[in-house]
């Protein structure tokens, strides 16, 4: 939704406010699911990303970073 410059829009609030109240006490935000498989192998189509553990409580650095640009873009960040 920032990217495509909507982050402002009305409709997209509800989504925002979720998004903030999930922001942890240090402002970080966590990784609370993914659809990638994990294995011990690395098995790829030519990409490879390790979002590192799921959990709802430890702050992930690549979810904050994303989140925060779409905060920022909403003016609330």
């Amino acid at each position: 939704m920032a990217g495509l410059g909507l982050a402002k829009d009305q409709r997209c609030q509800d989504a925002i406010d979720l998004l903030e109240r999930k922001r942890l006490a240090d402002g970080m935000l966590p990784v609370e699911w993914t659809n990638v498989r994990q294995t011990n192998e690395i098995e790829t189509r030519w990409t490879y990303a390790d979002w590192g553990p799921i959990h709802k409580r430890k702050g992930n650095p690549f979810v904050t970073i994303d989140s925060l640009d779409v905060l920022r873009e909403a003016g609330r960040g």
